[in-house]
């Protein structure tokens, strides 16, 4: 029996198409045929690990703007984001070791949260499902509070961890351990990532300014062996 968060880690995080296939290049700008979760400030890395910082992204005609970390000029036809990074435990838990992983609130976003804990359902051993786990992911990104309206809360944030999480469901459908001809989901958007009180989102369950995407789905879990 495989713990659920290194399942969540190894065979979905862990899987995730990070790469982004360009069709042309004019001068800094990439003309890509999908931007992923890239957004303004993300660093890109290609195939001699030579890095760029994203300066612009246009969603609908597809362009990447980038400016090299480097007296470098990019000429490839691949170039890949990071994954995001990965933390899971309850809501206390979580907001401790994220502060503490970096004082550098750019090195440590976008991230995406497991929410413990965690409700399994396992079954009987003539089943082709091992389980099914209910997931609670929370994918999180900063946010300027203080200068964007809540439009450019989703110009600048939200549309790339749509995309993010529409990658990690992605993940899962191509995942043999996942049995997922079926698989459903739910999201909710938080534009400021806090507690809802009647008067709207309030304080903050991360100790900082962010936006995010709740994904809440059962998750169906094959037998070690049986792929389906």
């Amino acid at each position: 029996m495989k713990d659920i968060v290194y399942i969540i880690e190894e065979n979905i995080i862990d899987q995730m198409d990070c790469e982004i296939t360009v069709r042309l290049v004019a001068g800094d700008v990439l003309t890509v045929c999908g931007v992923k979760w890239a957004r303004i400030g993300l660093i890109l890395t290609d195939s001699l690990s030579q890095t760029y910082t994203i300066t612009a992204v246009d969603y609908v005609l597809k362009t990447i703007t980038i400016t090299p970390n480097g007296a470098y000029t990019f000429a490839g036809t691949v170039i890949n984001l990071n994954k995001p990074y990965f933390f899971t435990g309850t809501p206390i838990s979580t907001n401790k070791e994220w502060k503490s992983f970096s004082a550098d609130e750019r090195q440590k976003v976008p991230f995406a949260w497991l929410v413990e804990p965690n409700d399994e359902d396992f079954k009987d051993d003539q089943n082709t499902l091992e389980r099914e786990s209910e997931i609670l992911m929370v994918f999180l990104d900063s946010n300027n509070t203080n200068q964007w309206r809540t439009m450019d809360t989703h110009d600048n944030r939200l549309r790339a961890l749509y995309n993010m999480v529409e990658e990690f469901v992605d993940t899962i459908k191509r995942e043999p351990l996942f049995f997922s001809d079926e698989l459903s989901y739910k999201t909710k958007n938080f534009t400021k990532f806090g507690k809802e009180t009647s008067s709207g989102m309030e304080a903050n369950i991360i100790d900082a300014n962010l936006t995010g995407i709740e994904l809440r789905l059962t998750l169906p879990i094959n037998r070690d062996g049986v792929c389906c």
